[in-house]
Order: structure tokens, then sequence, then C-alpha cells
């Protein structure tokens, strides 16, 4: 049942990354669920607006604001690519507990590239870095590459 949630939540991520390209941005996505409810969704706006807004900050930005607190602590983050260093270390300072997304970024990635994601070492730098989230990867892999390759990006595989 978990994998059939993750599926439908990491495909709302594929529609917004759909939206974000039709807005003439790049193609990413991102949700911020609490108890299987979308809290806040965004786009990449990144190219159109600043360099650091990318659907992951976006959305956890939004949620910050829906449950007004700055701990997402009991919250999962979803996205249709693996979020890049910046993304991964925000993750870890609004104590996302559980990170899910579609397709790995392995020259880029805060899990797959670089161990922000699960890097234990953060955590004693509490209250700034929580423990690593659960990580979940994969969902939906081959639905998002094709989407990732429709809008001519390159996918480097693992």
């Amino acid at each position: 049942m978990e994998m059939e949630h993750h599926e439908k939540f990491i495909k709302r991520c594929m529609e917004l990354a759909q939206e974000s390209m039709d807005a003439g941005d790049n193609p990413f996505g991102a949700l911020v669920v609490k108890e299987d409810k979308i809290i806040a969704e965004a786009t990449n706006s990144a190219v159109l607006h600043d360099i650091t807004d990318h659907a992951e900050i976006n959305a956890m930005r939004k949620a910050k604001k829906v449950l007004g607190t700055p701990d997402l602590s009991g919250c999962t983050l979803y996205s249709n690519c693996e979020p890049c260093p910046m993304c991964s270390f925000m993750i870890r300072e609004q104590k996302i507990k559980e990170v899910v997304f579609a397709l790995r970024t392995p020259h880029m990635g805060g899990y797959s590239r670089w161990d922000i994601l699960q890097d234990k070492g953060l955590s004693r730098y509490e209250p700034a870095f929580a423990m690593p989230p659960k990580v979940v990867i994969s969902v939906c892999e081959k639905e998002a590459a094709e989407q990732f390759e429709k809008a001519g990006w390159t996918i480097h595989k693992m």
C-alpha cells in the first residue's frame, strides 16, 4: 500500500514538472505531504525568478507557511528528481522525516553524488540538522526518465 501512495504523489510531481516546463522553466515538481495529505506543492522557478527557487525549496517554504512552523519533522517530501545539494541541506534543516524521489541524479544529487541526505555526522549540529530522513528512490523512475528525455534533458544512469 505504501508504494501506491508514493506513486500517486510522484505522479503529481510529474504533473507539476510539466506545468513548470509549460511555463518555460525546468522540469521539476515537488510536494510536502503530512498524514497522506498534500500540504504544499510547487514547481521550479529558478530560471524565471531566482536561482534558489527549486521546486523542493518552494514546496518547503509553502508548507512552513501553511503549518505555521519551520519544523517539518512530520512531513514527507516528494520530488520527480533527486534533490540537489542545496535542497538536501534545506531538507535536513527543516527536519523532513522522509524523502521520496523518482530519478537519481548521480552528477548533482544530494543522495547519489553527495551524501547530504544520509550524513549522520550532520546530526551532531542539532538543532540545525535533524537525523537523516528515510529515503525512498526510483518510484515511477521509468515514467520520470521519459518525461526528462522528452524535455531534452540527458539522463545519466547510475
